[in-house]
């Protein structure tokens, strides 16, 4: 099972530097919405759609695994995945969990809304 974090509870961890945060939003998503800011943080940060956008809905990124796994990411670091509301973040958690990576969902996600909380809401960095 994957460990589940807050973003607020992420924002309160002292050692960071050098872990992972990955997002897994479609390009839309970070367009519209925004990006986080996990430099800031001290995380290096990668953005790697796990969907994309068709019309109303979403399909499967074929090349998620590919493209994830030419990050060459050092398996001695956390990664940290987040979505819009955690189940993307979560199901992609799981898969990097079963590769032998010491994985997170950010539970809270990046933004659901104007009131509940997120990376946007708990005033996270952003780009």
């Amino acid at each position: 099972m994957v460990k589940q974090i807050t973003s607020s509870e992420l924002k309160e961890l002292k050692d960071l530097k050098g872990h992972y945060l990955i997002d897994v939003r479609t390009p839309e998503e970070w367009e519209v919405i925004g990006r986080p800011d996990g430099e800031a943080l001290g995380l290096t940060t990668h953005f790697v759609s796990y969907q994309f956008q068709q019309g109303e809905g979403r399909i499967p990124n074929p090349n998620f695994e590919q493209e994830m796994d030419a990050l060459n990411l050092d398996k001695s670091k956390k990664l940290y995945f987040i979505c819009r509301s955690g189940v993307r973040s979560n199901a992609t958690a799981e898969i990097y969990q079963n590769k032998g990576f010491d994985t997170y969902n950010i539970s809270s996600g990046f933004y659901v809304d104007d009131v509940t909380p997120s990376w946007k809401i708990d005033k996270l960095p952003t780009k």
